[in-house]
C-alpha cells in the first residue's frame, strides 16, 4: 500500500500559545540574568588568574641603566 499526500493529516496552527508581553519579558530578563552570571564569572577567572607577585615592579626596574648584564654560562 503507498502513502500518498492524501493521507497526512493537516498541521494544526493553533497549538502553540500566542507570544505575549510578559513571555516577552521574562524571556529578556532570564537572557541579561544568564549574559551578566557568565561575564561576571568570565571576569572574576581572569582577575583570579593574575599572580599577585606580577603586580608588584620588577626587581629590573630598580637597577641603574649603565649596570652590566649578569651572563650566566650554560654547559651544554
Amino acid at each position: 500500500m503507498a502513502i500518498g499526500a492524501d493521507d497526512a493529516q493537516p498541521v494544526r496552527h493553533d497549538s502553540l500559545p500566542p507570544v505575549t508581553l510578559g513571555w516577552f519579558l521574562k524571556r529578556t530578563l532570564l537572557g541579561i540574568a544568564i549574559l551578566m552570571v557568565a561575564m561576571g564569572g568570565l571576569a572574576w577567572l581572569t582577575y583570579a588568574s593574575i599572580e599577585p607577585d606580577q603586580d608588584a615592579a620588577p626587581a629590573t626596574a630598580n637597577m641603574p641603566a649603565d649596570a652590566p648584564a649578569r651572563l650566566i654560562p650554560i654547559d651544554l
